[in-house]
């Protein structure tokens, strides 16, 4: 048989570097993607079963290979289940929506379990039948194991890296099927080839999975998990890939207090009610620093000085609107401490900061002092940098 026996797909993480909150507002921001990145793993299996392993979780269902071809032709979530149905069904029912087919189901306390089944179930059939496939034959059994090295919920771009790698991994598997992907031709293989439309599809199906976690995704993550670019957004307009030309190091701290981003952007919204005059000159000042950050990135000389300097004042700017907390300040204040500049990332109030990093950190003494500071104050952190590769396909045996 050429059949091909296991593969992985892995996608990165993402962080917004500069524009949180002011993107609301219409003003631009800039995002990338981080060298931390989830991985989906493929391995064929002699028995007839389908088994789904979140190892992040951790949390394992199975389908026979029976219930699965049944699963396949009695659903259709390509044109006959739309992610915002979905979701309401995930969100309403308290039977699992898929339950007659899974074992074990989700447990019932466990939104992770829920959601990470949910969704995965849902694109497997949304891209088989996409893809014109409605059942698989005999021998067809498989394991799917997916995990990431990011924290779940972090703002790190979990949840859309999971997306990507499992809608290019159902996409994979329904080329095995067609006998268009084997052991004999997949070494030369890649999602980033020829045909631009496969990772279209790609980001489009990541952006279903994203409606269905968080049910008004901005788009971004997916695009950048999938394409890997480094972009400049403003809301409405088509993204804009930037020629990163500095190499960017980030020490990426997790201060473990979750935040609810709607709650933060609200407290936003209220303040400029309150201060319009006020807050919009801040939400300006956010967009003229992004335009000048851009020119930077973009700049072949040596930026980093200038660059520190401009973190530290967006970071002032977010504690304006109020959208830092005790947490995220402890890591300022250490940080400083050392001789390093740093901002939070994404909606505040808690979850992930950035600290920025020179080209020679490694050889500074500061730097291993913060991470014990970091490290006793009870945070975790990556060492990363900003920039790199999309979704990556890969023969593994």
């Amino acid at each position: 048989m050429n059949t091909l026996n296991a593969f992985e797909i892995s996608a990165p993480g993402k962080v917004i570097l500069h524009g949180e909150h002011s993107v609301v507002y219409g003003k631009p921001a800039i995002a990338g993607p981080i060298g931390l990145r989830t991985y989906l793993t493929y391995k064929k299996l002699d028995n007839p079963e389908i088994i789904l392993d979140f190892a992040s979780i951790p949390f394992s269902s199975k389908l026979s290979l029976e219930s699965f071809n049944q699963f396949l032709q009695q659903h259709n979530c390509h044109s006959e289940l739309q992610p915002l149905e979905f979701l309401s069904k995930l969100r309403t029912s308290e039977e699992f929506p898929f339950a007659r087919y899974v074992s074990p189901q989700p447990a019932p306390d466990s939104t992770k379990q829920r959601y990470s089944l949910g969704v995965a179930l849902y694109l497997i059939n949304r891209i088989f039948r996409c893809e014109g496939i409605e059942s698989l034959p005999d021998g067809s059994g498989f394991q799917l194991t997916i995990q990431s090295v990011m924290s779940i919920g972090a703002g790190l771009g979990s949840s859309a890296g999971y997306g990507v790698c499992v809608s290019a991994g159902a996409y994979i598997v329904t080329k095995m099927a067609k006998g268009e992907l084997t052991a004999a031709n997949a070494s030369t293989y890649s999602l980033q080839g020829d045909d631009p439309e496969v990772l279209k599809k790609i980001s489009q199906w990541a952006f279903d999975s994203e409606v269905v976690m968080h049910e008004r995704p901005s788009g971004i993550d997916n695009t950048i998990c999938t394409y890997g670019n480094l972009i400049k957004f403003r809301k409405g307009e088509p993204f804009e890939s930037l020629k990163l030309r500095q190499q960017i190091n980030i020490l990426i701290v997790d201060t473990k207090v979750s935040r609810t981003t709607s709650k933060l952007v609200a407290n936003v919204a209220e303040l400029k009610d309150r201060h319009p005059k006020m807050m919009g000159s801040i939400l300006d000042a956010m967009g003229h620093l992004v335009d000048d950050v851009v020119e930077l990135l973009e700049d072949d000389r040596d930026q980093f000085e200038a660059l520190r300097t401009l973190v530290a004042v967006n970071n002032n700017l977010l504690r304006a609107i109020g959208v830092s907390h005790p947490s995220l300040e402890k890591v300022f204040q250490l940080a400083e401490s050392s001789g390093f500049d740093a901002k939070l990332t994404g909606a505040g109030g808690g979850g992930c900061a950035l600290v920025f990093l020179p080209k020679d950190y490694e050889n500074r003494k500061e730097f291993g002092q913060l991470k014990e500071k970091l490290t006793a104050a009870g945070f975790s952190w990556m060492v990363t940098n900003i920039g790199g590769r999309g979704v990556e396909f890969k023969a593994t045996e």
